[in-house]
């Protein structure tokens, strides 16, 4: 009996300092019609986001995993702020693509290449800086408070400029692409801040 009854103290004991420590602290933060809850201790920095929130709009795009990803970046607490930083991200990653381009177009300059492929190369570099400036164009349009239309017609012409690369190298089959998986990512990229920003017209 007496053992019994120290074990129910000690699980009492354990109970109240956990209780006390905040493991179960948690806190809702209402951001327009959005409901997002953070969990303040116990798991520091883990966002439990409820209906509404970007766990649930991200089940509306088509790369479901890659949308939340970004919902894990600093300073992502509403959908808005999500379609920004995967806006941001998809302009980096243009950008980056560019760069690339332009390093194995350099490359090449120096050895004799078929025509066919440098073309293709050009094409590519061309559409990832046109790519990178229309996704510049839509951010700056949600911070100027631009229209939902004028971002819509920003973010229909990156979802060309995103699949310019890969049509160009569809058009000569027997090339391979330096960078496939760069154009797969912002390809998904890219069709995810289309499918953010429609949603969020929608709601």
């Amino acid at each position: 009996m007496s053992r019994h009854l120290a074990a129910l103290i000690l699980a009492a004991v354990v109970l109240v300092a956990s209780t006390s420590s905040g493991v179960v602290d948690a806190r809702a933060v209402h951001t327009g019609p959005y409901h997002v809850v953070i969990r303040t201790a116990g798991e520091p920095g883990r966002r439990l986001i409820g209906l509404g929130g970007n766990a649930a709009i991200c089940q509306e795009v088509h790369y479901k995993a890659l949308c939340g990803t970004l919902t894990t970046l600093p300073g992502v607490m509403t959908p808005q702020q999500l379609l920004d930083a995967a806006l941001r991200v998809a302009a980096s990653k243009a950008v980056m693509a560019e760069k690339r381009l332009a390093e194995v177009i350099k490359s090449r300059a120096a050895k004799a290449g078929g025509t066919s492929m440098s073309s293709t190369l050009d094409t590519c570099k061309e559409a990832y800086s046109s790519l990178a400036d229309a996704l510049q164009k839509a951010r700056d349009t949600i911070k100027s408070g631009g229209s939902h239309d004028d971002l819509m017609t920003e973010l229909s012409s990156a979802s060309t400029f995103s699949t310019d690369c890969g049509d160009a190298f569809d058009e000569f089959p027997d090339l391979t692409s330096p960078i496939p998986g760069a154009q797969r990512h912002v390809n998904r990229l890219v069709s995810n801040c289309l499918d953010l920003a429609a949603t969020i017209k929608g709601n």
